[in-house]
């Protein structure tokens, strides 16, 4: 009974289901979460923080906390940042470090590009006594943990001036694969990113729409679409609706020329609407501005 509970267990959580990337509804406002060449893209020093809580009211499911800083250097040549994030869902408890660097070259006064790498590691737990079992006989599953530190580094590039954007990037190119005696577990897949977006006046309010696509090791694929607007120079409202399934509201309101707070709310179309009361996203971000180059305005 103990071996069929744990090989059952474990090919199911592991083999079947390597870990995914944590999925964000605002990440056009901070990039550098998917793409390291985003970090220093603007002259000013910029910290900011953001947690998603899905599918709230069922038990287990994901929670993401986010926390990254970034500033540029060199006249914003060179940008640095840093993110640190713990990713929760189900048993699995994972905790990641990573310190990104760019290098951006300027086109023009308004259009640069940005290529960046980055690396760290990332920490894959596994917390065994959370699972309840009807018939339990193994006391080694009660207090049972798992834990895997593994390093991992990613690359990326965007395009970017006031009026657009285009990025690629794989945040973390090696997969990770674990063997637990004769069972190897596949604990993460590679992803890759497309993102995309424009911004236009309407009757003299910005407005823009963003996209992202992303792939995980080419295996499945989604897509997000947001449009937004900002509405008298204080908050950007917007709706987002990601593979047609999953559509939501946000709200970034801009106090001042430093600080930030953002809301976001989705809510599914299937079966996942039941017994949930959908997915919170929640976002500060602090920014001070240098006094050298260019002040442009935080598109995206």
């Amino acid at each position: 009974m103990k071996k069929v509970i744990v090989i059952l267990f474990a090919c199911f959580s592991l083999v079947s289901y390597a870990q995914q990337d944590p999925l964000y509804s605002q990440y056009q406002f901070n990039q550098l979460m998917i793409n390291p060449a985003y970090a220093g893209i603007y002259n000013r020093l910029s910290v900011g923080a953001i947690s998603r809580f899905q599918w709230a009211g069922i038990d287990g499911s994901p929670r993401t906390n986010t926390l990254t800083a970034q500033s540029s250097l060199a006249e914003g040549k060179i940008g640095l940042g840093v993110l640190i994030l713990n990713d929760r869902f189900g048993v699995s408890n994972n905790y990641e470090l990573q310190f990104a660097s760019s290098y951006n070259i300027k086109f023009n006064s308004t259009t640069k590009l940005a290529m960046g790498i980055q690396g760290g590691f990332v920490q894959f737990g596994y917390d065994f006594s959370k699972v309840n079992f009807d018939f339990f006989d193994d006391p080694e599953l009660i207090n049972g943990h798992d834990n895997v530190i593994k390093p991992n580094f990613g690359a990326g590039i965007m395009l970017l001036n006031p009026n657009f954007f285009i990025g690629a990037s794989v945040p973390r190119i090696l997969n990770v694969s674990v063997t637990d005696g004769s069972i190897v577990s596949e604990r993460y897949k590679r992803h890759y990113y497309l993102t995309a977006g424009i911004t236009a006046e309407i009757q003299k309010t910005p407005v823009k729409a963003t996209t992202l696509i992303r792939s995980m090791a080419g295996e499945t694929y989604s897509f997000d679409i947001t449009i937004s607007a900002l509405l008298e120079d204080v908050m950007w409202a917007g709706v987002s609706v990601r593979d047609l399934k999953h559509f939501g509201i946000l709200g970034i309101f801009e106090l001042g020329e430093t600080l930030k707070l953002g809301y976001s709310f989705e809510l599914p179309t299937n079966n996942l609407i039941h017994g949930n009361y959908g997915t919170h996203e929640v976002s500060i971000n602090y920014n001070i501005r240098y006094g050298y180059g260019r002040q442009e305005p935080i598109f995206f």
